[in-house]
């Protein structure tokens, strides 16, 4: 049978899988089509339009296909999605067996019921909003979200499946990491305007530069709509790279791949490229949460990443880097107290939104179309100030009050101690490599499958590590809530976490 034949017969048999990898290829791009937008001082505002992305058709192509698969074998299907969540285990003693089934059983409520109040009151917010277009847009696309939440619950922690979406990753971490060292050096957009990369150059107000011995430097963008945004996919990218090899075991990967993950030289070239312009974008945000992510992991598992093996070379080059930067002597004004300010002027704006309705909130995307409201009397904004406070929790508490923000917090803190009521398998931790030996309250560890206790073990704690980073970065930033790209990197990891602690492979 010929490759193309075999490609199709794949097809038909698992569509949804095809186009999720179109969405993943596609949803750090910002290819889209603006369906209308309302003018803020006579010009475009990225928070006060409605668009529709490529990766949006892909990602309702992939929810499409998968509802379709399950209607066309709805008892088998749908019997394979309730168990799914159900760590099963035979010669369990019935009073034990339903123990673990009632840990397991209020989690799931907690993982697929948060979000969806959550979802809910977003919706609801829509009755005291002003601009209720706005709200309804940006509640229909935390529906969207939501769903791709579910997805990657149900399909994605299966061995294969994630192997496949860290390569893609890690493989488009690469690619943005060479376009942004190439804008780096010629400082400015490159020409890949059919891929929409933003328009950047040192003289053009609103793009994200850094200032040495008095002249203007851009920093890396790659193909996102700001330098941060390139900072925070790279911290989820070297992370898969740093955890690839003991996370599924490279030297068993099939040769077709080894050409993208590959061991030793390669691999670190590819670490050290994206660890250069994790440093060129000058995210201080992402850099220091890459840190956190990284000891949080070692914290859990010493040995979880080849910290001996990452390559002299790749520090070498993270060296040089630093030391070039040093000599430069950036402006500490540009460098620091700049972006501190502006934090603290969007800090005093949100002040006064949260003041106005505690409680619920001004509506849904009502943040930027509200500032003139609260600014300080006298204060003149230029088109490109109208931007959300770089806080995603006090976002959250502008728009969605005291409420959506309770329901935030609630589930990412339910989502860190998925383990706070799980006792210790009955042999000794070190039969298990150092591994965090948590396992399901009360069940035998010689029939908890030794691959998959390993593999979920190892997966929560480097997924874990990535939410500590990323609620890191949401106390400085706002795009993991309302840009497209942030807003997946956030649904993306918080279902990947529920998936590996809700699901047996």
């Amino acid at each position: 049978m010929d490759i193309p034949t075999k490609i199709w017969n794949n097809f038909k048999t698992q569509p949804d899988i095809w186009f999720f990898y179109g969405f993943l290829l596609t949803f750090t791009l910002s290819i889209r089509k603006v369906l209308m937008f309302y003018p803020i001082k006579g010009q475009f505002n990225e928070y006060a339009g409605i668009y529709l992305y490529l990766s949006d058709i892909f990602l309702i192509l992939t929810l499409v296909a998968w509802g379709y698969t399950i209607l066309c074998n709805n008892n088998n299907s749908l019997s394979n999605m309730a168990t799914r969540f159900v760590f099963h285990v035979k010669n369990v003693p019935p009073q034990k067996e339903c123990s673990t089934w009632n840990i397991l059983r209020g989690r799931r409520r907690t993982f697929l019921l948060l979000p969806l109040i959550l979802v809910i009151w977003s919706f609801i917010s829509l009755i005291w909003a002003d601009n209720k277009i706005i709200a309804l847009f940006r509640s229909i696309k935390v529906t969207e979200f939501y769903l791709l939440y579910l997805y990657i619950i149900y399909n994605v922690p299966r061995g294969t499946f994630l192997k496949r979406v860290s390569q893609i990753v890690i493989a488009i971490g690469f690619i943005h990491a060479i376009i942004g060292i190439w804008q780096f050096i010629i400082q400015h957009s490159i020409g890949l305007f059919w891929l929409k990369e933003s328009l950047i150059s040192p003289n053009i107000d609103g793009v994200a530069k850094i200032i040495f011995h008095g002249e203007k430097f851009i920093r890396a963008y790659g193909l996102f709509p700001h330098s941060n945004i390139l900072g925070g996919f790279l911290l989820v990218s070297i992370i898969l790279t740093l955890a690839y090899d003991k996370l599924f075991h490279v030297e068993q990967l099939d040769r077709n791949w080894n050409h993208i993950v590959p061991r030793g030289t390669i691999a670190r070239i590819i670490l050290a490229i994206q660890i250069i312009v994790l440093i060129l974008t000058f995210s201080k945000s992402a850099i220091i949460g890459l840190c956190i992510a990284i000891a949080y992991a070692l914290w859990r598992n010493n040995k979880l990443f080849h910290v001996e093996q990452l390559g002299r070379k790749a520090f070498l080059a993270i060296g040089i880097t630093l030391m070039i930067l040093i000599i430069a002597r950036p402006d500490t004004n540009s460098l620091l107290f700049k972006s501190l300010n502006e934090r603290l002027f969007y800090l005093n704006v949100s002040r006064g939104t949260i003041l106005s309705n505690p409680v619920l909130g001004a509506g849904s995307g009502q943040f930027v179309l509200e500032m003139d409201r609260n600014v300080p009397r006298g204060t003149f904004l230029e088109a490109w100030q109208y931007q959300p406070v770089h806080n995603v929790f006090l976002l959250i508490w502008s728009e969605l009050g005291f409420v959506g923000l309770f329901i935030l917090i609630w589930l990412l803190w339910k989502m860190f101690h998925v383990e706070q009521n799980i006792s210790k398998p009955d042999i000794e931790c070190s039969t298990w490599n150092n591994v965090s030996c948590s396992v399901y309250k009360s069940v035998p560890a010689r029939n908890v499958p030794r691959g998959t206790f390993l593999f979920q073990q190892k997966a929560l704690n480097i997924l874990k590590g990535l939410i500590l980073g990323l609620i890191f970065m949401m106390f400085f930033d706002h795009y993991l809530w309302d840009i497209q790209q942030g807003q997946i990197m956030l649904w993306m990891t918080l279902g990947l976490l529920a998936g590996n602690t809700l699901t047996k492979e």
